[in-house]
């Protein structure tokens, strides 16, 4: 009978509304060698994200998926002669995002995300 009423309830509790992560972001991932902050803008089109970061070294293309709140991001970056891939993953809560970001061999940081004022 528990289950019956549980599953009953769960029927009327209000569904999480879809997230739309499209348009500008302020990101900083933790690397170890300090803190790199971009701008972020994305493109949400179902489960897929497409965007890029800018920063003063100019623009880096970036791709991701949605399910749910949660969000895996991943791109190249480059330090000198090599190329980093960067894996980052976290956690949708209102106009943030907040994870950790995997930086190929170097090692993890964290990483977190705000949307810009007025999008």
């Amino acid at each position: 009978m528990i289950p019956f009423v549980l599953a009953a309830l769960l029927l009327f509790l209000p569904q999480q509304t879809d997230v739309n992560l499209s348009g500008e972001w302020s990101a900083v991932v933790t690397a170890p060698r300090g803190e790199l902050e971009y701008t972020m803008y994305l493109t949400h089109e179902g489960p897929r994200l497409t965007g890029y970061f800018q920063s003063q070294y100019g623009e880096i293309p970036l791709k991701g998926t949605v399910k749910g709140a949660e969000v895996t991001l991943t791109w190249t970056m480059v330090d000198g002669s090599r190329e980093i891939a960067v894996t980052m993953t976290g956690t949708v809560s209102g106009d943030t995002i907040r994870g950790t970001a995997k930086l190929g061999t170097i090692g993890e940081g964290a990483f977190r995300a705000e949307r810009a004022a007025g999008e």
